[in-house]
């Protein structure tokens, strides 16, 4: 499977940080949302969430204009 993982990554870079970059920002948008909702305590740290957003974007980017390697 090691094999199988390397050349997905090789394959398809900018999909695989798009996939990872979305997933990060709806989930911290969930926890957020969560929090407000429960009254919950919550350190939110925005310059991550700031660089997952320009990831998910450059990566958009790169997959439109056919960049295929990182």
């Amino acid at each position: 499977m090691g094999v199988q993982f390397g050349d997905l990554v090789r394959q398809y870079p900018w999909h695989i940080v798009c996939v990872v970059s979305l997933l990060f920002i709806v989930g911290q948008g969930l926890i957020i949302y969560l929090a407000n909702k429960n009254n919950w305590s919550l350190r939110i740290k925005p310059i991550q969430i700031l660089v997952f957003i320009i990831l998910f974007f450059y990566s958009l980017y790169m997959i439109f204009t056919g960049q295929s390697t990182m």
